[in-house]
């Protein structure tokens, strides 16, 4: 069973969208993107290396396009067919999102001084 538009809205608005990454639906796109990209890494590929895609990432975040949820493609904004969902592997979908180690590498350095001196 494929959720609607409006119930992935809602998952996303209720912060859990568990529910559509464990659907049958979504499992089986997910594998046929994996396959189809020989089980490798879309970004790792591009800068020539080669790695294990371990998920299937949406270019187009749901929270930003349910609609897109289960499309392979998409069109961009200059009539452009692009894909919309893509192999990564987990290091890939880690910098993507900023997360894990990737948090801290955007964030704007700050100069923390221990003492501050006042003449």
């Amino acid at each position: 069973m494929k959720f609607s538009i409006s119930e992935i809205v809602a998952m996303v608005a209720a912060g859990d969208t568990r529910p559509f990454y464990n659907e049958w639906e979504w499992r089986k796109i997910s594998k046929a993107v994996i396959k189809d990209g020989n089980g490798e890494c879309y970004l790792c590929r591009q800068k020539g290396k080669v790695s294990t895609a371990v998920l299937t990432h949406h270019v187009n975040e749901l929270k930003n396009r349910p609609d897109l949820a289960y499309s392979r493609t998409y069109t961009d904004e200059k009539g452009t067919v692009r894909p919309q969902l893509i192999p990564l592997c987990h290091e890939c979908h880690e910098a993507i999102h900023e997360r894990g180690i990737y948090a801290e590498l955007n964030k704007p350095k700050e100069n923390h001084f221990w003492q501050e001196e006042k003449w």
